[in-house]
């Protein structure tokens, strides 16, 4: 197997790496273009100022941001992919804005999916197949769609580490140090917290991996110990996240806005080279593109077919990844065509994806990884050059906005946040993403005061930030406060420095409770529960041993001079 040589960093290592860097020119050009274009979520901009709104009030983690719903806020991040907001965050604090951070978000994931996917292949092939297939990663017209078309930052983010929790696992297959448990669990957790769409639809296949090269391995109860240990660190590193979302999941209403039924592609549009800047929809009159790539459906045949005729040359690794990689890639074509709506209708989670085409992510990953197969061509050199033109070439028609909109901050805050006031713009946008809490009969239509009672019994409102406040209230026989915030845990209430009972108020879910007769002071605060603050604790010390393991990797690698 191929390793990484950390001492021989000589001029044609030097070469190869300036050619990576060119590499993703034409990808990511538009993206250093002033503003922002007009991709469909571009919510996230206002997104992540909630989330630095949020993060800057000692919020840690973030969970409810204190705007949106017309300044009733909401539990965003403890249900949305965390992940993105916290590096778009990291790039906010150095300076840049909401908008140059998305994009820089957006501009990371290409050179860092491409280096772990060569990584990958450069377990299994030379140097020049291996940066073809991270080129294909890359390039695959479906990246183009998420970075240029959708803005889907989840996914964007998602592409990082796929084929680095592949890399992991074979790492540990091949008895590689236990760094690779730690990098593997890190980057489970991260996939887990960048896209749970994502997350849902490659764990089955990361799985699968796992059991093929535990019956293929002669150290079993070792292998088992380490995958095991990887598994076990990366959902408990980000169990701050997924099991809070998945508890507190009924406390909103459950909605999907799209009908996965309208959005099958047909086979026809996968193989055909159309591009477009439109939307999905019912039908196949679809104004965005589903095609899987001019070099991406060669080295799908390509590599099929030497599969069959080289079958008998292959070492036993190599083809159980490629068994492994051609599975995958049916599934997901076969989820993407009408005709497994059956499987759809029977598995309740599929429907939660809402758009089939989304099983794009798997064949965009797994199709770059037939290219091992191709090792036993003798003219590589050949195909290296043929590939290259055809991957790079389109990009400069695909890699592209369809409008350089020049968009800044103010523009997406006016939009998305009705704070301190709401405009036209606010009014037109439905929040489409969010899902209102169980009790809210309905969505509120405009600010209210930060809490009102039904009777002129609240003498003073001290706002002490956009989540929390200190009432001064006085009542001859007692009062309901609303407090015009949605109810959800982690709101406490003290009156007098005693924690009172809360409950959803109606029509907007708000939060209630009952102040006695007399004179009080009530403080209202949003703060982590304590099952949370465990959660929170957990996650932490997870964190600190995975990286624990990888620092030992980086130290063992130094001392032998490759990664192993």
């Amino acid at each position: 197997m191929a390793r990484i040589n950390l001492k021989n960093f000589n001029l044609k290592n030097i070469i190869w790496v300036a050619l990576v860097l060119l590499s993703i020119i034409p990808a990511t050009w538009a993206l250093f273009v002033p503003g922002f274009y007009g991709a469909s979520d571009d919510l996230h901009i206002a997104w992540l100022f909630e989330f630095h709104k949020a993060f800057m009030m000692g919020q840690i983690p973030p969970r409810f941001v204190p705007d949106l719903s017309f300044s009733f806020g909401y539990p965003l991040f403890n249900f949305v992919f965390p992940l993105p907001f916290y590096i778009g965050e990291f790039f906010h604090l150095l300076g840049l804005s909401f908008v140059d951070s998305i994009k820089a978000v957006f501009f990371i994931s290409v050179p860092l999916s491409g280096a772990f996917m060569y990584l990958l292949l450069r377990q299994f092939s030379g140097k020049s197949l291996s940066l073809i297939g991270a080129l294909v990663y890359v390039y695959a017209p479906y990246r183009a769609v998420d970075l240029y078309i959708r803005g889907a930052i989840g996914e964007i983010v998602s592409f990082i580490f796929l084929p680095l929790i592949i890399l992991s696992l074979v790492k540990i297959y091949q008895a590689g140090s236990f760094g690779w448990i730690g990098t593997g669990g890190l980057a489970l957790a991260s996939l887990v917290l960048s896209h749970n769409i994502t997350a849902y639809m490659f764990f089955p296949f990361v799985g699968l991996l796992i059991i093929l090269q535990f019956f293929l391995t002669s150290s079993k109860k070792q292998y088992f110990a380490k995958v095991g240990l990887m598994i076990f660190l990366g959902f408990l590193t980000s169990i701050f996240f997924w099991l809070p979302a998945l508890i507190e999941s009924d406390l909103v209403k459950y909605d999907t806005v799209f009908n996965f039924v309208d959005h099958f592609p047909t086979f026809l549009q996968l193989i055909t080279p159309y591009w477009g800047y439109g939307a999905s929809v019912p039908g196949p009159g679809d104004g965005m593109s589903f095609f899987l790539g001019g070099a991406n459906i060669l080295i799908l045949i390509g590599g099929f077919l030497l599969f069959i005729f080289k079958y008998k040359e292959i070492e036993n690794q190599k083809k159980v990844f490629i068994v492994w990689a051609l599975s995958a890639i049916a599934v997901a074509i076969f989820l993407m065509n009408y005709r497994s709506i059956i499987v759809w209708n029977k598995f309740p989670l599929l429907p939660y994806f809402q758009f089939p085409w989304r099983f794009l992510i798997l064949t965009t990953f797994f199709i770059p990884l037939l290219l091992v197969i191709f090792e036993k061509l003798r003219m590589k050199r050949y195909l290296f050059i043929i590939l290259s033109l055809i991957v790079m070439l389109p990009a400069m028609f695909y890699f592209r906005p369809q409008d350089f909109l020049g968009r800044v901050d103010e523009y997406y805050l006016n939009r998305y946040i009705p704070h301190p006031s709401v405009s036209e713009e606010y009014k037109k946008t439905q929040e489409e993403y969010l899902r209102l809490p169980k009790d809210t009969q309905m969505r509120p239509n405009r600010i209210y005061p930060r809490a009102t009672s039904e009777d002129p019994s609240i003498n003073e409102i001290i706002v002490l930030n956009d989540l929390d406040a200190v009432l001064k209230i006085a009542s001859d026989k007692g009062t309901v406060i609303n407090y015009n915030k949605y109810y959800f845990p982690g709101w406490v209430v003290k009156i007098d420095d005693k924690i009172t009972e809360i409950s959803p108020g109606l029509p907007f879910g708000q939060i209630t409770f009952f102040v006695p007769a007399g004179t009080h002071n009530v403080n209202v605060n949003f703060e982590e529960t304590l099952f949370k603050k465990t959660l929170n604790a957990i996650s932490f010390s997870s964190f600190l041993v995975s990286l624990w393991l990888v620092k030992n990797l980086w130290i063992r690698s130094k001392k032998s001079g490759h990664l192993s």
